[in-house]
């Protein structure tokens, strides 16, 4: 009976990293093994899970912006399958005296029994936090709410996954918002671009028909684009 229960054990184990490396192939056939970003881009995950949202957004349904503003951005539209979808963001000014800034810090040295200013440290942190879209320097906007609905069904949002972008654009045609529906239904993409005008990102959110899954953030200093989150592109 011992020897039974053994070796159910070790056939569930077997099992277990059995599917742990199909998931993970499945992953890794996301992204081109050739291209030469890969590592970066998997070191913008969360987890390697997150590696199985990698995929070309051309692939998915395109949903048509509704309309937009500086300051805003709406989608009100019907999918192929009938499912309707509702989605709002809003940014508003920043007010620096809201938050806990840790931007940059101050190096000092001694010389001559004299303390000099030695050099400034970048730390991009507000309210504890890095904070994306901006370099040692108070952002301009923040997002103030982040509203969807799946057949009028609002989704779960928690804030801190998205108090952390700073200065979004909006409204900007080649880096304005874009919206997916998988063939299946099941996940809705949204992509995303912000920058104070040098220090870009972009960021894709993957969400289910409850809510928040994941996202990807992507800071490449040259590929800031929703391309490079896709698994392709090139700084050539």
């Amino acid at each position: 009976m011992k020897r039974i229960k053994i070796l159910m054990i070790n056939y569930t184990r077997i099992v277990s990293l059995g599917l742990s490396f199909l998931f993970f192939l499945k992953s890794e056939a996301q992204v081109s093994p050739d291209w030469k970003y890969k590592k970066e881009l998997f070191s913008y995950l969360n987890s390697l899970s997150d590696s199985v949202y990698i995929s070309d957004r051309v692939d998915q349904e395109l949903l048509p912006s509704a309309s937009c503003t500086d300051t805003e951005v709406r989608y009100y539209t019907v999918t192929k399958s009938g499912e309707q979808i509702q989605l709002a963001i809003k940014s508003k000014t920043f007010l620096a005296s809201q938050h806990d800034m840790q931007l940059t810090d101050t190096i000092f040295s001694v010389v001559n029994h004299k303390r000099i200013r030695d050099s400034i440290v970048v730390r991009n942190k507000i309210d504890s936090t890095f904070a994306y879209g901006v370099q040692g320097t108070v952002p301009a906007t923040e997002i103030s709410s982040f509203i969807i609905l799946r057949n009028n069904i609002k989704l779960q949002i928690p804030k801190q996954t998205y108090s952390d972008l700073y200065n979004i654009h909006f409204c900007i045609f080649h880096k304005a918002p874009e919206v997916y529906i998988t063939k299946d239904n099941k996940y809705l993409y949204l992509y995303l671009h912000g920058s104070d005008g040098a220090n870009q990102y972009s960021v894709k959110f993957i969400f289910d028909k409850t809510g928040y899954v994941t996202r990807i953030v992507n800071k490449h200093p040259c590929l800031a684009d929703f391309d490079f989150i896709d698994g392709f592109g090139s700084c050539e």
